[in-house]
């Protein structure tokens, strides 16, 4: 097992406009391979400028993020009928250990207001604000299992937990071009996704994307609560060594971002918009909320959210749920007992609330079949998220 670490200098600074723009990246270099005990890849950006210096300009500006593109979500090679002939034909590897995030690991309050004045770049007058407010899912495809797809009702609930906590991701690709995917605060510091929206799959520490930003609760060019820059990310080699092929056992990723300073007070990520719990092994025979920005809803501006129970295995250690969301939506987080508990409220034999059990990892390009695949979370996950946590004090 290797670590790849990549050092470059890279960081976030709003400019007096309020609106977004980073210094350059200065450039990088290969600084060798450390041994640990787990099969992972991850890259540094360890060279990140202290996060109270302000200089405006970069990669970042605001004609670039508004020019970011979908991240399509990663197609299987097998039409749908074969996939699922193929998984059945497979044994059930039936989850014989679950590994509980405890419920008291997860962070619902936050201090700070959120900046509706904190623009990204300036609303078109084709904004999604403008297209009708009702809503019409489709809430049910062609293989016949059910969901609900909607917009956030009312749209201010992104500033609650535990939406908040949820965000668009955005990064850059080496050959060029500015994405977009989703993704979910799961500790203090660590943002959870998909492997292939940080690692096209090959290429050892090459095949890492670069110039990650995360905003929670964006919406419509809105960052209320900052954008957020990277300092290191991992992903899984089950992942990394893939060929970019779904279904993939384990395709997650985790990202560590910097603190930010608010008003005299540097913060966390989490300590600002709160974190979700997790469970593994837990994606058969649940229910969950799926949250992302896909393109094919409101453009990917605003944040949408899709409630479905599990369907049948992927193969691969894969779960199909029933979704309509399609690309920019891959690496939104998967979310059981989502929401916040009434007084009084009595809850079953697993009653923790906001546990992070997958993220949205592969989809089909028709719009027929309304399903995504997620990963069950397993044994390469707490992997990665033991070493997020032990990278930097504090992150979990």
């Amino acid at each position: 097992m290797k670590i790849v670490t990549l050092r470059h200098i890279h960081a976030y600074f709003p400019n007096p406009s309020r609106r977004l723009a980073t210094a350059v990246i200065l450039g990088g270099s290969l600084l060798g391979f450390q041994a640990l005990a787990q099969d992972t890849i991850s890259i540094e950006n360890d060279e990140i400028q202290d996060v109270v210096a302000r200089d405006p300009g970069g990669y970042w500006t605001p004609d670039e993020l508004s020019r970011a593109q979908l991240q399509e979500l990663p197609v299987p090679s097998l039409g749908l009928d074969e996939l699922i002939e193929e998984a059945a034909a497979q044994p059930e590897e039936l989850p014989t250990s679950t590994k509980l995030d405890d419920g008291a690991n997860i962070m619902e309050a936050a201090e700070v207001e959120p900046d509706l004045e904190d623009r990204l770049f300036p609303v078109s007058d084709s904004s999604p604000e403008s297209l009708p407010a009702g809503v019409k899912p489709e809430d049910i495809g062609t293989l016949k299992t059910p969901f609900s797809s909607s917009r956030l009702v009312p749209s201010s609930a992104r500033l609650s937990y535990p939406y908040r906590a949820s965000g668009k991701l955005f990064f850059q690709k080496p050959d060029g071009g500015s994405f977009i995917c989703s993704g979910a605060v799961l500790r203090p510091r660590l943002i959870l996704t998909a492997g292939h929206c940080v690692h096209q799959g090959s290429g050892g520490g090459g095949g890492f994307y670069k110039s990650f930003l995360f905003v929670p609760a964006y919406h419509n060019g809105q960052a209320p609560y900052q954008a957020w820059n990277w300092r290191w990310v991992i992903t899984t080699s089950s992942w990394a060594s893939s060929n970019g092929n779904v279904p993939n056992k384990a395709d997650f990723a985790i990202i560590e971002v910097e603190d930010r300073k608010f008003g005299s007070q540097v913060k966390k990520i989490g300590e600002v918009v709160g974190y979700y719990g997790y469970r593994t092994n837990a994606l058969v025979n649940n229910h969950t909320k799926k949250i992302g920005y896909p393109g094919n809803h409101d453009n990917g501006q605003i944040m949408h959210q899709v409630d479905s129970e599990d369907f049948k295995s992927g193969g691969q250690n894969t779960r199909l749920y029933g979704s309509d969301m399609r690309g920019g939506s891959s690496g939104g987080g998967w979310v059981e007992n989502f929401g916040i508990k009434a007084a009084g409220q009595v809850g079953g034999l697993q009653p923790w609330p906001n546990r992070l059990i997958g993220v949205t990892s592969y989809g089909y390009v028709a719009v027929g079949p309304k399903v995504q695949g997620s990963s069950i979370l397993n044994k390469e996950f707490l992997d990665i998220l033991n070493i997020a946590c032990a990278h930097r004090a504090g992150n979990c």
